[in-house]
């Protein structure tokens, strides 16, 4: 079998990561002794990673970015392929328009500016053409010469009032222009801009967007102002943001994490050993995603910040119990063996379990999905190996921490927050003892509300809800569809069983009637066809008569008008065969359900009107297909979660090897996670893309810090002491690690919360917000059920 290059990688990688963790749980007493030699390991394949992940010449990172929704449709889904036919018949649905808003276009100074920016847009290289009532052609009958005119609508801009006044009367009145090109009160003109054929790397490396934009501010005047809209535009402004992200989110995460890690440790190998070791291992993955030249995506922006917020965490638990261990041993390597030999079952369980939360979302279809969750399991296997390895290597080198020596302002401060933790343990641990009853009852009350709410839940995901509503990016797209014709373009393709089969009447006549009635849909701002443009020519052919804007009774009279449509105008509304009709419907309709919605409206309408049966009627378009994606994140959602639980539960079973345990570490977990869908559920936000992450990511990694507690309970127990004591030795030597992790997950995804992008913000609080949950179970929950279960 010939594997393909991801594949192979994935196989290599998953192979040399098992080998490592492997030997590190076999011989933790080699990694002690030999810690120079892994350490110098760790570094060379950060050398090699550094060499994969740079260029030098022109300088910069081998890592590409594509903004645009193609990792967001679903893959696989048999709907592209008719979308892709289309998109070939017909021209591709990016649509780029510029409303010139004004008190009357029908001045000479505005069309003088529309004609100036019209002309200024298509002089640009990679622009195609540019449709404007400045650079349209028009048909109509010129009795004096007995002819059709077929001419550009203005080619010299009147400034007599009665011309201009017959020019706007003439253009507003007209069915091909009104709405696409002219507003019906003749306040706003559009600017159609299409672009040569460019993959979106060249049209954001042309800063096509950004150069059109300095063309339309060069030509605002007060009274004159323009809006922008498209899927061009958009994609140009996810870039932008896409850049800002990443160059912002990573720095403050690291911030954050050193700023938890400085005032809650407070020792500076708290904070060094923790954040390099991810940090190394954000390094190899991302020097991973450029070796398989993979690009970074909308979702996977939050990588970098979300594998230092997770990845962190078991750098801690390995650094406190050293500490601890520190205190009864004569040197660091004594101190790093026992430290390894009490700390590797539970932090490779803890990195097993949020391995088995990011490949759960392995399960969609969605390939920004796949693709986040597939190097977030690389990244958290390579830091889960680093911290058994690398940390402890590096511990067993240094000194024993100085425990006499006068403590500094970070350690004073650091004593005093320890000290506010123990206090509210204690109070957290007493409660649960003497209240177990209760608090069970309170949390299961929740949960039962929880999962009422759950079935309320909406799924909703839309490339423009990535912005904030108050954008200009979502300002300009509600004003164009308010002023002109929707932003969003739909395709509903009437095909014929033979070449030629749209030059029948009848078979324009379906397509009439079909245009007719999806005018009529609520959400449809316009809909034009290739009948607009027979009529037209029809009624011009009969001497301008109003009476004649209607389909030719005969072939020949239809087959005689197409011939007469200049190529441009006709290439997306017909096929050059003439088999095939488009009917494109312009909407200003966002996110999935409505677009779902609309698209189940459009195709009742293409059985209410009674088709030909040599035609057939589809709908496609690049929303239609993201609007899927929905459907997908519906489907998955509870698979994945239930994967998730399943497999986490049977690895917690084996490492354990208890089943009460096992079921006991599920409960405070699992719970979280409902509360989290159950605020879905009540409205707070919809399930999204971004927010679909959520529910089995938090699974994976709320599940660390029970681990953690439940081992050090198991230890105590063991060791002859009654549940109640058992619980408390546990929540007073793990419970302030557990509470460091929980800030440094908290501070991590909270700085996610200051994306650009609203739905990531979404996502970086309710992640922030679900942490919370799971400490606060992991706390008074956990304690509780051991106490009153009596394991």
């Amino acid at each position: 079998m010939i594997l393909s290059p991801p594949l192979a990688f994935a196989l290599t990688a998953g192979a040399l990561l098992v080998a490592g963790l492997v030997f590190a749980a076999r011989r933790p007493r080699a990694v002690v002794e030999h810690a120079r030699s892994v350490l110098a390991l760790v570094a060379l394949v950060s050398a090699a990673s550094l060499f994969a992940l740079v260029r030098l010449d022109p300088p910069g990172l081998r890592l590409t970015i594509d903004p645009s929704t193609e990792p967001m449709l679903p893959a696989s889904d048999p709907a592209k392929d008719d979308y892709r036919a289309a998109v070939r018949d017909f021209g591709d649905d990016e649509v780029y328009v510029i409303a010139m808003e004004t008190a009357d276009v029908f001045t000479a100074e505005n069309l003088a500016a529309l004609r100036h920016v019209s002309d200024r847009i298509a002089k640009l290289t990679e622009v195609r053409d540019v449709k404007s009532l400045a650079r349209v052609t028009s048909f109509r009958w010129v009795p004096a010469d007995e002819w059709i005119e077929i001419r550009p609508l203005i080619e010299e801009i009147p400034s007599d009032p009665d011309a201009l006044a017959a020019l706007r009367e003439r253009t507003v009145g007209d069915s091909l222009f009104r709405r696409t090109l002219v507003s019906e009160d003749g306040r706003t003109a559009a600017l159609n801009v299409s672009f040569r054929k460019l993959t979106d790397r060249e049209f954001i490396a042309a800063d096509l967007d950004r150069r059109i934009q300095r063309i339309l501010h060069e030509e605002t005047r007060d009274g004159r102002r323009f809006h922008v809209a498209g899927r061009p535009h958009v994609k140009s402004q996810v870039y932008h943001l896409m850049m800002r992200d990443l160059a912002l989110l990573m720095p403050l995460a690291v911030a954050g994490i050193a700023a938890v890690l400085t005032f809650c440790l407070g020792s500076w190998r708290g904070v060094v050993l923790p954040l390099g070791s991810v940090l190394i291992a954000t390094l190899w993955t991302f020097a991973a995603i450029a070796l398989l030249g993979r690009p970074l995506t909308i979702l996977t922006v939050i990588l970098a910040p979300n594998l230092i917020s997770i990845g962190s965490v078991y750098g801690v638990h390995v650094i406190t119990r050293y500490e601890e261990e520190g205190l009864s041993v004569a040197d660091s390597p004594a101190a790093a063996l026992r430290c390894l030999e009490h700390i590797t079952t539970p932090v490779l369980i803890s990195g097993l379990t949020t391995v088995i939360g990011f490949g759960a979302l392995l399960v969609t279809n969605v390939p920004a999905v796949f693709e986040l969750g597939a190097f977030s399991v690389l990244g958290v296997a390579c830091v889960t190996l680093l911290s058994i390895t690398a940390v402890p290597a590096a511990l067993a080198l240094l000194p024993l921490p100085a425990w006499s020596a006068p403590p500094g302002f970070v350690r004073r401060t650091s004593g005093r927050i320890q000290a506010v933790f123990g206090a509210v343990l204690r109070v957290f641990n007493h409660s649960s003892a003497r209240y177990s009853r209760s608090v069970i009852a309170v949390w299961v009350l929740l949960s039962v509300l929880a999962a009422c709410l759950v079935p309320r839940m909406r799924v909703d995901t839309d490339y423009l809800s990535f912005f904030d509503a108050r954008s200009r990016v979502r300002r300009d797209f509600e004003a164009v569809n308010r002023l002109l014709a929707g932003a969003v373009p739909i395709y509903v393709v009437i095909g014929g069983d033979s070449a030629g089969a749209m030059r029948e009447p009848e078979a324009l006549r379906a397509v009439e009637r079909l245009e007719r009635s999806v005018e009529k849909l609520p959400g449809v701002t316009h809909a034009t066809s290739i009948v607009d443009v027979v009529r037209a020519l029809n009624r011009a052919v009969e001497a301008g008569d109003p009476a004649q804007e209607r389909i030719p009774d005969t072939r020949a009279g239809v087959a005689e008008l197409l011939q007469l449509v200049p190529k441009g105008d006709a290439q997306r509304l017909l096929t050059t065969d003439h088999a095939r009709a488009n009917l494109v419907v312009r909407t200003g309709t966002v996110g999935s359900e409505a677009v779902r919605a609309l698209a189940a409206s459009l195709e009742r309408s293409i059985a209410d009107v009674g088709l030909p049966a040599s035609l057939t009627g589809s709908v496609t378009g690049n929303a239609i297909l993201l609007s899927r994606s929905a459907d997908g994140i519906a489907s998955g959602q509870m698979q994945a979660v239930c994967l998730a639980a399943g497999s986490i539960f049977l690895l917690i079973l084996a490492g354990l090897r208890s089943l009460p345990l096992a079921v006991i570490a599920m409960i405070p977990n699992v719970v979280p996670v409902l509360l989290f869908f159950g605020l879905l559920g009540a409205g707070i936000a919809p399930l999204s893309l971004p927010t679909s992450l959520i529910g089995s990511v938090a699974l994976g990694i709320a599940i660390d810090d029970t681990v953690h507690y439940i081992v050090r309970y198991r230890a105590e127990r063991m060791a002859g002491r009654d549940p109640d004591e058992a619980s408390r030795h546990a929540s007073q030597s793990v419970g302030t690690a557990i509470v460091t992790t929980c800030a440094m997950l908290v501070a991590g995804y909270s700085i996610i919360a200051l994306s650009g992008f609203a739905t990531l913000r979404e996502f970086g609080l309710l992640s922030a917000g679900t942490m919370l949950l799971c400490l606060v179970t992991d706390l008074i929950l956990l304690p509780a059920l051991l106490m009153r279960w009596r394991v």
